[in-house]
């Protein structure tokens, strides 16, 4: 028996090992949820380790491969800090909670254990004076201890300086100069900002005025009516570099459309093409034939315009994996209004899900209720326990985030035939016990990476050529019902 766990505990130990790689990840440590930050082990024995990292401060977890498949955070409320225990208990609300500073990192991959000690904390920069509105200044980032950045900042006329731990520094050039002074002021211009940025090395900084953005926006009776000039347009379209320009959940009746600039008619673009055309100066109205809650895009250089219903679907471990920005997603959602949402035969394992849109994580929706709720933007995993598990038809409204999973059939049931995929662990080869049309594997990330087309009852499909790991089998049977089986190759 003792062997047999030790064995266990080697497996186990091993299969994190292989070609692994452990990071930081969050607002917390690399300043976003989109950034990792490897650590390493050298010792290919699961301790990673890293040194002299810069920590932002705030909200951050551990994960594994750059995927949220395996993610290590507060779950069991024992990941303290600086020390701690963390665990792979699903959730965006048991992120570890970090102290801005600069850290000596050590983790266990096995047990979860880690810890950040020494190094120095991280420099506070603002810039202050009588260009800057807040109280208390404007409070730059870094990343790298040298460089810091605030990013969106709108300034008045006036002087600013920076302050670095308190120490006032600034210059006589504008928008760039060196701050090596700390008398001098620099003479700031009011205005917006894209970006701020200061070298507190070498004291050259930056002010990056941001675009002059021309407003834009969608008229006409088929989206509400049709202004007159100097009417503030409700339909206005958001850009950060004026050029492309987008509007979510427009609501479109079958009817007229343009697009015009600053609210006025002397600049004004149109086509009939609809969904999707080619907007000229003064041409003629889009005619929009279908009614809908359209995501709408439009390029004020070129003219080039489209309507369209964004992609959704359901993502997470109890539906098939966690997948990156721009993989496509396996169980996407259909609509026919871009409001309402539905998919079928959904299977789902115990685990956590989310909705997301367009197969990227800008746009996503969840609550931890199961199986109806409200899903908010970025809200927590909807939780699915083992007593849950089955297969759903499931319904969203895009507007309001109402969604319901209502249970269609058992996960044993396929139409009217049980099956079963066998064997199930596999070395390398399996049957599925039905004739079908169809049988499509994807990894965890939701990528497709093997199809099968017309494979009869017992016959025998091959993996060998795929990792280790696990599979999710897509099988559409000669009815053309679908049906999701998790398949573990070892």
């Amino acid at each position: 028996m003792k062997t047999k766990l030790l064995l266990l505990i080697a497996f186990v130990f091993t299969a994190i090992n292989i070609n692994a790689q452990v990071s930081l990840i969050g607002p917390g440590a690399t300043g976003s949820w989109g950034t990792d930050y490897n650590l390493s082990d050298a010792d290919n024995d699961g301790i990673w380790t890293g040194t002299a990292v810069p920590m932002q401060g705030g909200f951050f977890k551990f994960r594994l491969n750059a995927l949220w498949d395996t993610a290590w955070g507060n779950g069991n409320g024992a990941a303290t800090w600086p020390t701690g225990i963390a665990d792979t208990t699903p959730g965006t609300d048991n992120n570890i909670t970090a102290v801005a500073g600069v850290y000596d990192v050590t983790f266990n991959a096995t047990t979860g254990a880690f810890s950040f000690t020494g190094g120095a904390p991280i420099p506070v920069v603002k810039l202050v004076g009588s260009a800057v509105t807040a109280a208390d200044g404007l409070l730059f980032s870094t990343s790298d201890l040298a460089n810091f950045t605030i990013s969106n900042a709108t300034l008045v006329s006036g002087t600013a300086q920076f302050s670095i731990d308190g120490v006032l520094y600034g210059g006589l050039g504008f928008p760039t100069g060196s701050a090596l002074s700390t008398t001098e002021l620099i003479p700031s211009t009011a205005g917006s900002y894209t970006t701020i940025t200061i070298n507190i090395t070498s004291g050259e900084y930056v002010f990056t005025p941001a675009p002059l953005i021309p407003a834009v926006s969608v008229i006409g009776d088929g989206v509400g009516g049709w202004p007159q000039d100097g009417v503030t347009d409700v339909n206005q379209m958001t850009s950060t570099d004026g050029v492309a320009y987008k509007l979510d959940k427009l609501a479109c009746t079958v009817g007229s459309a343009k697009f015009r600039q600053s609210n006025g008619w002397s600049v004004n673009w149109g086509d009939s093409a609809f969904p999707s055309g080619i907007g000229t100066q003064d041409g003629s109205n889009i005619a929009i034939s279908a009614a809908g809650t359209y995501d709408v895009t439009f390029n004020r250089l070129t003219g080039a315009y489209n309507f369209s219903f964004p992609t959704i679907a359901l993502v997470g471990d109890a539906a098939g994996g966690w997948p990156q920005d721009g993989v496509n997603d396996v169980n996407v959602l259909t609509t026919t209004d871009g409001v309402t949402y539905t998919a079928s035969n959904i299977a789902l394992t115990a685990g956590a899900c989310k909705f997301r849109a367009n197969n990227g994580w800008s746009v996503n929706w969840g609550n931890p209720a199961f199986p109806s709720g409200t899903a908010t933007q970025d809200g927590s995993n909807m939780l699915v326990s083992a007593a849950d598990a089955g297969t759903y038809d499931v319904t969203l409204n895009r507007i309001t985030g109402a969604y319901n999973f209502t249970t269609t059939m058992s996960v044993n049931q396929f139409g009217e035939t049980s099956f079963s995929l066998v064997p199930n662990p596999t070395k390398g080869m399996f049957a599925i016990n039905a004739d079908v049309a169809k049988a499509e594997i994807f990894n965890l990330t939701g990528q497709l990476v093997k199809t099968f087309n017309n494979a009869a009852a017992n016959e025998s499909l091959s993996i060998s050529e795929l990792n280790q790991g696990i599979y999710f089998v897509k099988v559409t049977d000669l009815n053309l019902n679908e049906k999701t089986i998790k398949l573990i190759k070892e």
